[in-house]
């Protein structure tokens, strides 16, 4: 049996709405978080912590 090198990544989720993005990571997101969610936060305050892993921690 061969190991995989590169564990598949899992999708990225948000954590407001549980939307699951598709392809490369949070690709998307600025348009979501601008149309669904910028009355809770600003994306420009919410982008760092949705990277950091760390929004709503």
């Amino acid at each position: 049996m061969t190991e995989q090198k590169h564990p598949q990544k899992q999708p990225k989720v948000c954590p407001e709405c549980g939307h699951v993005f598709q392809g490369n990571g949070w690709d998307g997101i600025d348009a979501h978080w601008r149309a669904r969610h910028d009355d809770v936060m600003p994306y420009e305050e919410a982008w760092p912590l949705l990277k950091a892993e760390t929004y709503g921690n």
